[in-house]
């Protein structure tokens, strides 16, 4: 969820929006060791701490009460995690901020409400990925071949060459997979987002919302997805977390001109 933070002498510290009809959090200690308020406006709240800095110190103290708020909300009901040091300016402009982005809001809540996220990784599980490729592209091996047989050594153009070549397959390979996985489990899903892969060996990185009641069926079906890879690919899946790759609205918090 994108955030501005302006330059102010006073304001709200938001930790994020959720449901009118919910509680607060148990835990009564927020950021700055603050008190924790509702801002309702219709059916929607911004859970706030008022503040009188202009940004949030990142310590671990506020971290540790910003996530505790969090989670204790998820507990009871779905909400819209702020990123951390999130301020606005008053409580009016908030109100305003909600009322501006109030459908997009409600459409959110109900989608994540009862929802875990579910984060399944694919990885190459071979030592060599290049090695691999190559004995199973024809056209890199070709390449390869043609470049460096006989003992030949290539060019600096021709070496940019053939690592362009790995570096499409590479990629033309993990959106086909991505692609495959999606649709492999679409039926045990509420939602499919795809992230970016941050390493070589891993293919596919995929945040599944899912049913909290349905997590093992979720499971069965990436067993089931799994069993269409030969012993080449390895499966990892984590525990159910809160569903932040789905809190994807922008509330557009610097007043438009």
């Amino acid at each position: 969820m994108a955030s501005t933070i302006n330059a102010i002498e006073t304001g709200l510290y938001l930790y994020g929006i959720t449901t009118a009809e919910g509680a607060l959090p148990v835990r009564v200690s927020g950021v700055a060791g603050g008190s924790v308020e509702r801002v309702v406006e219709g059916p929607v709240a911004a859970i706030v701490t008022r503040v009188a800095v202009q940004k949030m110190r990142p310590q671990r103290s506020n971290l540790a009460a910003h996530n505790q708020i969090i989670r204790d909300l998820a507990d009871r009901q779905s909400v819209l995690p702020v990123a951390f040091g999130t301020i606005v300016d008053d409580e009016e402009g908030l109100r305003r901020v909600i009322r501006r982005n109030r459908e997009s809001l409600i459409a959110r809540l109900r989608l994540l409400q009862n929802k875990v996220e579910m984060i399944l990784k694919v990885f190459w599980d071979t030592p060599n990925i290049f090695e691999y490729f190559v004995a199973t592209h024809k056209e890199l091996q070709q390449m390869r071949n043609r470049l460096f047989g006989g003992g030949r050594k290539p060019s600096r153009s021709q070496s940019i060459e053939l690592g362009e070549l790995f570096a499409s397959l590479l990629q033309q390979t993990r959106e086909r997979h991505a692609g495959r996985l999606t649709k492999a489990l679409f039926h045990y899903c509420a939602d499919i987002h795809a992230i970016d892969v941050g390493e070589e060996k891993l293919i596919v990185k995929l945040a599944c919302l899912v049913e909290k009641d349905r997590v093992k069926r979720w499971e069965e079906g990436v067993k089931k997805a799994a069993c269409e890879f030969d012993n080449n690919y390895c499966f990892k899946y984590g525990n159910p977390s809160l569903p932040y790759n789905f809190a994807d609205v922008d509330l557009e918090l610097e007043e438009r001109l």
